[in-house]
């Protein structure tokens, strides 16, 4: 048996964890290939992937006939998490999903998102996938209800709200924080590139997200932040550009790499307050109980603090500076049953394969 995983990986952090997720049951004697958009040498360096002897093949010119080659072969080919149709771009690889259907595989997406779909084309590729699909697991009710007024006519066992895949890690994935070269207190500052979102001046929102990070550090009488890069491929340069404005204001930075993702979890199970545009930063940090504000650049943030009832950790659009942020959060019963949730799609999802 052959599964084909497609997605974006890479350096990306939460795609990343949604990976490692779907990979945490696999089963003997499945051959697993992932096919990734984003950089599949740095993927190949994942100590997950390579333990599992997995293929790694990156979609690009040089990789195409072989890509093609390893879908049409496959049993079953699963899109692994996040936002995977909208407007900007997101297609949810529907030419290999729809080639690994012609020649009989079994199509899944699994844990998946839909942000803005007000294009016909986006419109007319979400409802074909949701056609060809074995099944939908989605990840919020928003998404869920976007999916269904598309195609009404789709069965409902076939269309279902899941949780975000992330959730399937557990504590124990967070590894032990005694080695982090960052002792005592420290919080957490994630940003990501915003050009091409909204109409306020990206530079702006960045300095203004920066001021709520001093003002948390004041608050909690901490000098320690830690830079979080969630994606190097992406946000490299706001990293670098956090670090430098918040060293100039005197605080003593250190970096985190959200490619090691073990060590990106222990940071934030550490942290005493996250602050990040990333979604996947306030997941985790929801999971293990770290305080956490959200800048919402995207719909997807918003919904996720809907689905968990944080919606005092989002900062709107155009409201930073009003922003008041919350130090109190613990690990609640809602987080514990999404991860259940998680662990269990993913349980289905193998059945479904079998």
């Amino acid at each position: 048996m052959n599964i084909v995983i497609i997605g974006y990986y890479g350096n990306n952090f939460g795609d990343l964890l949604m990976l490692k997720s779907l990979l945490s049951e696999r089963r003997a004697g499945v051959v697993y290939t992932v096919l990734t958009y984003g950089d599949g040498e740095a993927l190949k360096q994942q100590g997950f992937i390579r333990q599992g002897a997995i293929t790694v093949v990156e979609l690009n010119k040089a990789n195409r006939w072989l890509a093609y080659k390893t879908v049409i072969k496959c049993s079953a080919i699963v899109w692994g998490g996040g936002t995977c149709f909208m407007d900007e771009g997101g297609t949810g690889g529907v030419k290999y999903m729809a080639l690994a259907r012609l020649f009989g595989a079994h199509v899944i997406y699994a844990g998946i998102g839909v942000d803005n779909h007000k294009k016909l084309k986006t419109r007319l590729i979400l409802f074909f996938a949701t056609v060809m699909a074995t099944a939908f697991y989605i990840r919020d009710s928003a998404s869920l209800l976007a999916v269904r007024k598309i195609n009404p006519w789709a069965r409902r066992d076939k269309i279902k709200q899941s949780v975000d895949l992330a959730y399937a890690l557990g504590t124990d994935d967070a590894g032990a924080g005694g080695d982090l070269e960052s002792a005592g207190d420290y919080i957490i500052v994630c940003l990501r590139d915003l050009q091409g979102y909204g109409e306020q001046s990206s530079g702006d929102i960045y300095s203004q997200l920066l001021d709520v990070s001093i003002r948390i550090c004041w608050r909690l009488r901490i000098n320690r932040i830690g830079i979080f890069n969630a994606d190097a491929e992406v946000d490299t340069g706001v990293s670098r550009y956090a670090q430098s404005e918040l060293k100039d204001r005197g605080f003593t930075v250190f970096n985190i790499a959200g490619s090691d993702i073990e060590r990106s979890m222990a940071y934030i199970k550490g942290a005493r307050h996250i602050l990040t545009a990333r979604l996947h930063p306030a997941v985790v940090a929801y999971s293990l109980g770290t305080p956490f504000s959200l800048y919402n650049y995207s719909d997807k943030n918003k919904k996720f603090t809907a689905e968990t009832q944080t919606e005092t950790c989002l900062i709107e659009r155009g409201a930073i500076d009003e922003f008041m942020p919350t130090y109190t959060v613990g690990v609640s019963a809602v987080a514990t049953t999404q991860r259940q949730r998680a662990q269990s799609t993913i349980s289905e999802i193998y059945r479904l394969l079998n």
